[in-house]
């Protein structure tokens, strides 16, 4: 049986951060020679996990990270919200609330996904996101207008490390890593359960990208 959890109704809504222009961001600046990690927590249609392994290697490593954390995920883990709100080495962002095709709704239910994601953040994290990634990565111009009118740039990445995929071993996600990675890149990750061997590959790969010569930031570090 399906494990329910309380809605978070905010009680006080987000304050309306100013418009930015319409941004795409996938990597940084390829002159320097940083890497950003990212960690998706999205929920979806069946409750997702929180994999706490990741967060304590980011901790125990000192490597900041950039969470993108959806409505939803944050309704189910809102002590853990308010923990990773806290901690300088992290910066939120928003994973819309129910991960939804957002090219395929309104522009008003687009919106309604962001912005209530953006009221959650703030209750429990005390601050909001300023940057959105959109579920699947899948984008359009009127979404990614949609997500500047919030004050929210949109956040793709370069660097895809395969880790929803069960059969992807930490050995093979560290390979098609290093692959890919270059300055200024922007890796994908999960930490709500779905990153099967994330937790396992992950302090092979914060080592490796140092001995490599990268300096790991956040996304608005780049």
């Amino acid at each position: 049986m399906m494990q329910k959890y309380p809605s978070v109704s905010p009680t006080v809504a987000a304050p309306t951060l100013p418009p930015v222009a319409p941004q795409v961001i996938k990597a940084g600046k390829s002159g320097r020679r940083v890497v950003a990690l990212t960690f998706d927590a999205c929920w979806k249609t069946t409750p997702s996990h929180y994999d706490a392994r990741i967060i304590e290697i980011l901790r125990k490593t000192h490597t900041p990270a950039t969470l993108l954390l959806g409505g939803r995920w944050m309704e189910a883990f809102p002590r853990e919200t308010r923990e990773l709100g806290k901690d300088p080495l992290f910066e939120l962002g928003n994973h819309s609330y129910i991960h939804p095709h957002m090219t395929q709704i309104s522009e008003k239910a687009m919106r309604e996904e962001i912005l209530r994601t953006q009221d959650i953040q703030y209750r429990l994290a005390g601050k909001q996101g300023r940057l959105f990634r959109p579920p699947y990565g899948e984008y359009n111009d009127k979404l990614v207008a949609v997500a500047a009118s919030c004050g929210l740039k949109t956040l793709i990445w370069s660097v895809e490390t395969g880790d929803p995929d069960p059969r992807q071993t930490a050995k093979e996600i560290l390979k098609d890593t290093m692959r890919q990675v270059r300055p200024g890149a922007v890796i994908i990750m999960h930490m709500n359960g779905r990153g099967w061997h994330s937790a396992e590959a992950l302090p092979t790969l914060v080592s490796t990208l140092h001995a490599k010569g990268y300096r790991l930031v956040k996304v608005s570090d780049l």
